[in-house]
């Protein structure tokens, strides 16, 4: 039973947070439109510092309205860096003034990187004329969109010594902030290789957490598993859905899905967590109100959910950052009160949800220019998310060993005490012992064999290779060794995605499997697409033979899957060596390695065999 001072702090202070978090506003300043001169910028303006606003009212509705007002000083000022209007507020027209001083035309790429906008009119007034350069938006399809990306592109070119006025016109259900900038085209799409890959690793990442500990939920049964997992795919469908990954990869042509998804996201986190956090601290032995505290956040997580197919965006959203503030803060707070009182598991915990809280508010505050723009901070919200997941994975584990450990510990016990049993469970003891010996030896098999492929793996290969080195050293044998790789692997991947991938890797390693044969031979999966055939007792000119072979068998014999003919070419690099005195295995894989990249080179779907030692 927590302590009665416990109970008053708890509660006050989630209070206090509500209030803070509801009455929090900003201070706006008259101002005239602001001019930016973007004569010679090479790489990238921010332009959001100098934007006005107005909002749209029945006296202002079109853009000849805004244009007129345009040289009056009646637009306001955002106090932030990034103006932020709040959520669910009228639509409003942001302008700024661009002006090229210089000799030379400039051209460059506006962005709009809140993804979360709902639609967005972008105009553009030169000399008297006023020109729709884009409406966009995450309702709008990505077919409509200037540039199909997952934030808002639109190309802009401004004449020697133009001056035009960009007007922009914002409306969204949602949070309504526009940040906005300037790029030079070679510095954006340098900067978008850089900004795509922390996604992919992102989404990487969070997907084999989820996998790994799906698949711990079916060999164990513990629900625990199953509300971590939820938290982790519902986590990072709010993240991508945030950063526009969803919308541009999964449904780009319905964005009505956008809005629901994210709150159904959301929802489902606040469910699972709730959940998870009741399981995981076995709250249940606490007083009904901290019960009451994380079964009802759950259940209101569970009513959003349902409330999101029938009430407005606009609603759901308020009611689904509401729960997500007063969850978190009760999670922290019972986390680090059972910190306190020496649980192990409520510290990673506690850890664990402080850096997934860290990382959302570092990009928040990124975003608003109150911190500076570099990776840890703009990608926050993906670090803390990977980082909650990676620890609460660890936590899970170190669970699992503690009651293993329990477990264990009740069974010597019980052996002591048995000591002095008859025969009769001596005899039942052994029998126990060799199931469990033949248990850990078909462990020890399924750790050495490609889960996918069922070939052997890379750890197989290296304890059987120096096996196989030691006795073709003792026995002056030659020793072969064949590394194999797909051809444009990734783009069968991309195509026919990775189920299809999968397919083409086990159609590889059959052929592998039906070509070597030898006693002594084996196959073995390196990694990837890359696989490894080790030749005993084989000269290289063998070696050389059964390789194309195998390389004529994979390009004769496409993949049927799904309707589909898959058609693949491998490339081969050989090596073949007599072990020396001063000679590793490595020499003989460094010298396969290097026969396959030259394959690679010469054009791939080839043999290439590398000289003799």
């Amino acid at each position: 039973m927590p302590p009665k001072w416990f109970e008053g702090k708890f509660c006050k202070l989630i209070f206090l947070l509500l209030c803070l978090w509801v009455g929090g506003a900003q201070a706006d300043a008259i101002h005239d439109v602001q001019s930016v001169d973007i004569a010679g910028f090479d790489r990238h303006l921010v332009l959001n510092e100098n934007l006005v606003y107005l909002e749209e009212g029945e006296d202002r509705t079109s853009v000849a309205d805004f244009v007129a007002l345009a040289g009056q000083s009646k637009w306001q000022r955002s106090a932030e860096a990034v103006p932020n209007l709040g959520l669910g507020v009228t639509p409003h027209w942001f302008a700024i003034r661009l002006v090229n001083s210089g000799q030379q035309d400039e051209a460059g790429m506006l962005e709009m990187p809140y993804t979360m906008l709902d639609l967005l009119d972008v105009y553009f007034v030169a000399a008297g004329e006023v020109s729709l350069l884009a409406q966009t938006g995450d309702q709008r399809p990505f077919s409509e969109r200037a540039l199909a990306h997952r934030s808002f592109l639109i190309p802009v070119e401004l004449k020697a010594g133009e001056d035009a006025l960009l007007l922009i016109r914002a409306e969204s259900y949602g949070a309504l902030k526009l940040p906005l900038e300037l790029w030079s085209l070679k510095a954006f799409f340098e900067y978008d290789q850089l900004a795509i890959a922390p996604q992919l690793a992102f989404a990487g990442l969070m997907l084999a957490l989820a996998l790994y500990n799906f698949f711990l939920l079916l060999g164990t049964r513990d629900f625990n598993y199953l509300w971590y997992v939820l938290s982790v795919i519902s986590i990072s469908f709010v993240v991508m859905s945030f950063h526009g990954v969803l919308a541009q990869y999964a449904w780009p042509e319905w964005p009505q899905l956008n809005n629901p998804v994210l709150v159904a996201s959301i929802s489902t986190n606040i469910f699972a967590a709730c959940l998870f956090a009741y399981s995981f601290l076995n709250l249940g032995r606490f007083s009904w109100w901290v019960k009451a505290i994380f079964l009802g956040h759950s259940g209101a997580g569970l009513v959003c959910f349902v409330l999101n197919l029938f009430l407005p965006y606009i609603v759901t959203i308020k009611l689904v950052a509401l729960f997500s503030v007063t969850g978190a803060t009760c999670g922290i707070i019972t986390g680090s009160y059972l910190w306190y009182r020496g649980e192990v598991l409520a510290r990673f915990y506690t850890i664990a949800w402080f850096l997934l809280l860290a990382g959302s508010v570092t990009i928040t505050f990124s975003h608003f220019g109150w911190l500076p723009s570099i990776f840890l901070f703009e990608y926050g919200q993906q670090i803390g998310a990977v980082a909650e997941g990676l620890l609460l994975s660890f936590a899970l584990a170190y669970r699992m060993n503690m009651e293993r450990r329990k477990r264990y510990e009740a069974q010597a016990q019980l052996l002591q005490v048995q000591t002095d049993a008859n025969q009769q469970l001596e005899a039942r003891v052994a029998e126990r012992t060799n199931e469990l010996a033949e248990a850990n030896q078909k462990l020890l098999e399924m750790s050495l064999t490609d889960g996918l492929t069922q070939v052997k793996n890379r750890k197989f290969l290296d304890q059987r290779m120096e096996q196989e080195w030691s006795k073709a050293k003792r026995d002056t044998l030659t020793m072969c060794l064949l590394m194999i790789d797909g051809d444009h692997f990734k783009g069968i991947n991309d195509k026919y995605g990775h189920l299809g991938g999968d397919a083409v890797l086990k159609h590889l390693a059959n052929i592998l499997q039906s070509n070597v044969s030898r006693s002594g031979d084996f196959v073995a999966r390196y990694g990837g697409e890359e696989f490894a055939v080790m030749l005993s007792n084989t000269d290289l000119q063998g070696a050389a033979v059964v390789a194309e072979r195998v390389r004529k068998a994979v390009a004769e014999t496409p993949v049927e899957w799904e309707g589909h003919t898959i058609v693949m070419t491998i490339s081969i690099g050989v090596a073949g060596m007599r072990p020396g005195l001063d000679q590793g295995i490595d020499a003989l894989v460094g010298a396969a390695d290097a026969a396959l990249y030259d394959a690679k080179k010469a054009g791939r779907n080839r043999v290439v065999v590398a000289p003799s030692e």
